[in-house]
């Protein structure tokens, strides 16, 4: 039999949905104006992938019902298409995507269980590394080789490497997204769940 979802279910999903597109229209553009050119398509988007992450899992913890972070992340695509910046087809494809893939990693594993937020944290910050092999061949057709060549000498910058050390920059760059969307899987979980606990007991 499945969970009926509760009006305060829909408050809650409206709620961290907006509080992740908040980040991603003010947070964001503030970000992309600190750092420079070179570590933009890195450092910022580990950020902010990791940030919506911790906001859309801990929604999770309150909501606990499947097809809830997905939806957090449709509210958070469709506040996005309404930023300053005007629509731009990236940053709201990689959101849906991180959304798809942070459910995928929670039915994999035991929702609720540690195992299952890092899982999930894990596999949206890696989507952060394939975005941009994707969306460039979707949208211009360009070759994989050459956006990997690309990411790899901006990466070699940022991580003071041989650019000429193709591959183990780009996995260094698949690992740093990797272990931030653990941590930032693991963070939500402890925030969403002390957040939780204190609100029940100020309420009993």
């Amino acid at each position: 039999m499945k969970a009926k979802w509760s009006v305060r279910d829909w408050v809650y999903i409206g709620l961290f949905g907006a509080l992740w597109g908040a980040a991603e229209m003010t947070l964001g553009s503030v970000l992309h104006i600190m750092f420079p050119p070179v570590a933009n398509t890195f450092v910022v988007g580990v950020i902010m992938a990791s940030l919506g992450c911790v906001i859309a899992l801990c929604g999770r913890v309150f909501v606990p019902h499947r097809g809830s972070v997905l939806l957090i992340g449709v509210i958070t695509t469709i506040l996005k298409a309404f930023s300053l910046g005007g629509i731009k087809i990236g940053p709201m494809v990689a959101i849906m995507a991180e959304s798809l893939l942070m459910e995928a990693g929670l039915l994999i594993l035991p929702a609720a269980s540690a195992a299952g937020f890092a899982l999930a944290g894990m596999l949206a910050l890696s989507w952060n590394f394939f975005h941009r092999f994707i969306m460039m061949w979707l949208l211009f057709g360009t070759d994989f080789m050459e956006v990997g060549i690309k990411m790899a000498k901006s990466g070699s910058r940022v991580l003071g490497m041989n650019e000429e050390l193709l591959l183990p920059i780009l996995g260094v760059l698949l690992l740093i997204r990797m272990a931030a969307g653990l941590a930032a899987g693991l963070l939500a979980r402890i925030l969403g769940r002390g957040v939780a606990g204190r609100l029940v007991r100020e309420g009993s």
